[in-house]
């Protein structure tokens, strides 16, 4: 055996696990096995672990909540780490928080493995405002992070908020940078591109009304529930609405950007591949039945994408991110 390979077996220990079948790590439900499979519980023992697992020279992979993700059905080869670190903390305040002051900014930092939804619930109850149009979103902070992940009603990114994070660069480095490193934009990160990898997030929010944060917060979920599929296996929306001038260029109806929209008006909605279907709820929502497989999904978009160049003359652009053998 190589020796690294040892050496990161004896670091760590039994929580290291072979073969370890990836399916319920994922929002979707799909993927077969990792070679090797560790769940790190903080952002010490995550950063350790991705050191570790760089000197072995196995391929590695990052799974945080899982959502975004499809694992393709033989599975990961190399390593998979799970980012499960669960700390949030306030790590300060800008000025003075006496009743009656002005508005103040707080700062937030939360492990890049918390649950957005853990982090989003908190900074409602601290009456801290700026994340709380993403309660409901799935995933973690480090993914929402890389993903610059949105919501419309009312419109939101995560990165808006984003004061400063803590990365692990390629190279081992553990440094701090600010908001502007990220280049946020309409789903896409800096990190899409460099490989650094996200150990917690500073986030800046301002004071303000429990009571109306909880109203925003309800009434985006409440939307969220009455567009999206509920209660079933998906990995979100599978593809990127696309640009402004893209639908101006392919004149698409009513000039819309929906990528939902296109997939339901190519005939789409509800079409299933074995246990894979485009949902009758929302068609830029693949959901898994019951037993679908990566390959059922893969051939479902590929499906749908044809079809929408074909009737509308524009290349869809996936947002799921396939991961793995298929």
């Amino acid at each position: 055996m190589d020796k690294n390979l040892t050496k990161l077996k004896a670091a760590l220990g039994a929580r290291l696990r072979e073969n370890e079948p990836l399916a319920r790590y994922t929002t979707f439900k799909i993927g077969g096995p990792a070679d090797y499979f560790y769940e790190a519980q903080s952002k010490d023992e995550f950063a350790a672990a991705v050191s570790l697992a760089r000197e072995t020279g196995l391929p590695l992979s990052i799974i945080g909540g899982g959502t975004n993700l499809l694992i393709g059905d033989k599975g990961i080869r190399g390593i998979v780490i799970k980012n499960s670190s669960q700390n949030i903390s306030i790590r300060g305040i800008r000025g003075s928080m006496e009743p009656g002051s002005s508005k103040k900014t707080v700062f937030v930092e939360a492990d890049a493995g918390v649950p957005m939804n853990k982090l989003v619930r908190f900074t409602i109850e601290e009456g801290l405002s700026g994340l709380e149009m993403q309660l409901g979103l799935p995933g973690s902070v480090g993914g929402a992070v890389y993903m610059n992940s949105k919501w419309t009603k009312p419109v939101g990114y995560v990165g808006d908020c984003v004061y400063q994070a803590e990365i692990l660069t390629p190279s081992g480095e553990v440094k701090a940078v600010t908001q502007d490193y990220f280049h946020f934009a309409y789903d896409y990160s800096i990190l899409q591109k460099t490989g650094d990898i996200v150990l917690s997030v500073t986030f800046a929010l301002l004071q303000d009304s429990k009571e109306k944060l909880w109203e925003t917060a309800n009434t985006s979920i409440g939307y969220r529930r009455e567009t999206q599929p509920q209660g079933v296996f998906s990995a979100g929306c599978t593809f990127k609405n696309i640009s402004k001038a893209m639908a101006l260029t392919a004149s698409t109806p009513n000039l819309t950007t929906s990528a939902g929209f296109l997939v339901d008006n190519a005939g789409l909605k509800g079409k299933r591949l074995g246990d894979a279907e485009i949902s009758p709820v929302h068609a830029n929502f693949i959901v898994n039945r019951k037993n679908a497989t990566a390959a059922d999904v893969v051939e479902l978009i590929e499906l749908a994408r044809n079809a929408v160049k074909e009737k509308f003359g524009v290349d869809l652009e996936e947002e799921i991110i396939r991961i793995g053998e298929f």
